[in-house]
């Protein structure tokens, strides 16, 4: 909350209330290992996209199709992400003088 003060003397302008809520956390685990870019996006599109229990049929129906169209599209991107940034190792590593440290990374 934010409070603005004035003197005593002072006509009040404006009052200001603002309230912040983060919602409510997700809590994901996985058993050694990360999580790959399914588990992301589904984390994502949850987040991004909202389907109202009281919403007519329909537009369920719209919704939950765009949810799934956001998430392939969101899984596309990660794994992108995920390979340019394996690329971007290797040649910093390559650089380094540590060409074969890649070979112990798997899925590259």
């Amino acid at each position: 909350m934010i409070l603005i003060e004035q003197d005593k003397g002072e006509e009040l302008l404006f009052n200001v209330s603002i309230e912040s809520s983060i919602g409510t956390p997700t809590v994901v685990t996985t058993q050694n290992r990360g999580m790959n870019a399914e588990e992301w996006a589904e984390l994502a599109v949850n987040r991004i996209v909202a389907v109202s229990a009281n919403a007519p049929p329909q537009v369920r129906e719209q919704a939950f199709a765009y949810k799934t169209m956001i998430k392939a599209l969101l899984i596309d991107y990660f794994d992108k992400v995920a390979k340019s940034e394996r690329s971007t190792a290797k040649t910093i590593w390559d650089q380094e003088g540590l060409e074969g440290l890649m070979n112990y990374f798997e899925d590259i």
